[in-house]
């Protein structure tokens, strides 16, 4: 899939980028993802032009401070900005390419003052211009001779008669209550921009507008890669996995141990479910997540499934393991997905009664675990209405149950995966190999680190970045030493389903340790560690 560098300080901005690449074989990074330089400097102009010349120029030398080619690295930046009828004149757009300034020092009575004192015309006019700069390795095969192209949409509407009350939207929080979208009715509806639906707000969307075109550019110059089918790549030809379940019902274990004896790759579907959230709101609580999934589900059902589909994409020749879907829309989602490329699913809905399953909770002591039966019955009633008891309903879904022993429970996963051919990973022992290491990349390394460290009880310790950088060195002796800074770099240049935040984090300092997705990824990087050293 290729990759999109977008220059914007704004994380919703950035966020409503990625929501509209959706479906497209692109990926949209934010420039802090790539390097930990900042983003471009732009300018406060009144010229739609000389602003977006300026960002331009600011962000072409922010590329090069980081290392990358102009020559080769596309990149795009984005400017909205509005035009009030009522206010504007001689060729001088209100508030114009300045609206979000505006907006700052801008009440609605003195607003719907100002439109009645100009005889009350509340048209107005939502523009988004998206530049994209053209490498010169790029432009002959794209056809065009310029350093960059700007794709353009508008959406007519008016201005509201009387100010609505409505919350920011969670899944898209750009339908928000702050900006302008709080007081832009869209032509051919009677709500704010901002209190749509989120498929009436997507017809009418400013900024779909002006992306469109340009992802239609892309496709007509053959930018997007082709999918890869299993005919063009080297699978493993074990099928994929599919483990649904209630709350503590064992997909977890399960996953875990196909992971280590089988050399699955573990896929939590709720650590995409947090990926989803932060990238839209970073890491402020602004709902429970629970709250958050049920929302999403139901309103975007596929919002998870889709990062999963990324993530497995990615790592498209390893058989993988998917555990937590909540929805059969989800399962159906990954189906379709999948068989573009070639690969297959088998599907088990764990089962347990609610006593054993709660019985569980309480024993592995996870944050957020200390319920009540009421309460965990609530979890339960909850993970219903997003869908999970159709699951078991789904066609090729078999049922796997989990209340006897754990070596009987284990019996029937192994089968999962052909039987009992495979060597289960001693951990301690791979560990204590990789003193010899000489080289080894950040992010495998910090993976392998937070695995010495992870405990089954789920009540193991979160890691600032200064211990997790002394954890790296404690396991890799023979490497230069992972520096804090290069660490907290890491972890402040994007949003992983790798690891969990500690919701309580002592004075300001975030703290990370695994999740399950990041535990199946840390197993696989350690695999792949000593297999260099062993050959060479």
């Amino acid at each position: 899939m290729r990759e999109l560098t977008f220059f914007t300080s704004n994380q919703t901005k950035l966020a409503h980028a990625r929501y509209l690449a959706e479906g497209q074989r692109v990926r949209i990074k934010g420039f802090r993802q790539r390097t930990y330089h900042a983003g471009y400097v732009e300018p406060r102009l009144s010229s739609r032009d000389e602003i977006l010349t300026g960002s331009y120029e600011s962000a072409k030398a922010q590329l090069a401070k980081a290392g990358f080619s102009e020559a080769s690295h596309p990149f795009i930046l984005e400017d909205t900005s509005v035009r009030i009828e009522a206010l504007s004149h001689d060729g001088v757009e209100v508030p114009g390419v300045d609206v979000k300034f505006w907006m700052e020092e801008q009440t609605f009575a003195r607003l719907d003052a100002a439109l009645r004192n100009a005889g009350n015309d509340r048209r107005a006019v939502v523009r988004s211009d998206v530049l994209l700069h053209v490498p010169s390795a790029f432009r002959r095969v794209w056809r065009v001779d310029q350093p960059f192209l700007i794709f353009t949409g508008e959406q007519q509407g008016s201005i509201v008669e009387a100010e609505h009350r409505f919350d920011t939207n969670q899944l898209c929080p750009w339908l928000d209550n702050r900006s302008f979208n709080k007081w832009f009715v869209p032509d051919g509806h009677t709500l704010p921009f901002g209190a749509l639906p989120i498929d009436d707000a997507y017809e009418v969307d400013f900024r779909r507008k002006s992306f469109g075109p340009l992802f239609d550019f892309f496709e007509s110059r053959g930018f997007f890669d082709v999918p890869m089918t299993q005919l063009q790549l080297n699978f493993d030809d074990r099928p994929n996995i599919i483990l649904s379940g209630y709350t503590c019902s064992g997909k977890t274990t399960a996953s875990q141990r196909l992971a280590r004896k089988f050399g699955y790759l573990h896929v939590e579907a709720s650590d995409f479910m947090h990926l989803s959230y932060y990238y839209r709101h970073g890491y402020r609580d602004v709902a429970s997540i629970g709250d958050f999934a049920e929302q999403a589900l139901s309103q975007m059902p596929t919002i998870a499934a889709e990062k999963v589909v990324e993530y497995m994409q990615d790592h498209i020749s390893d058989p993988i393991v998917i555990s937590g879907f909540r929805s059969p829309l989800e399962v159906e989602f990954l189906r379709q997905a999948m068989k573009t490329h070639g690969r297959a699913s088998t599907e088990r809905f764990v089962g347990a009664k609610e006593e054993i399953r709660y019985a569980r909770l309480q024993a592995r002591a996870r944050p957020g675990d200390n319920l009540t039966l009421d309460q965990f019955r609530e979890r339960d009633r909850q993970q219903q209405r997003m869908g999970l008891d159709l699951i078991s309903d789904l066609p090729d879904m078999l049922a796997i149950r989990n209340e006897g022993s754990l070596d009987a429970y284990l019996e029937q996963v192994d089968e999962l995966a052909g039987g009992g051919s495979g060597l289960d990973l001693d951990i301690p022992k791979a560990i204590s190999a990789l003193d010899c290491v000489r080289e080894v990349a950040l992010q495998e390394a910090i993976l392998i680190a937070l695995l010495t460290v992870w405990e089954n009880t789920e009540s193991r310790k979160f890691y600032t970045t200064t211990e997790i950088a002394a954890l790296i060195s404690s396991v890799f002796r023979s490497i230069q030493p992972k520096h804090k800074d290069n660490v907290s770099r890491y972890f402040n240049q994007d949003f992983y389903a790798y690891y969990e935040i500690s919701s309580a984090p002592s004075r300001g300092k975030r703290r990370y340790r695994l999740y399950n997705t990041g535990y199946g990824i840390a197993i696989k990087a350690i695999r792949e560690v000593l297999n260099v050293v062993n050959s060479s």
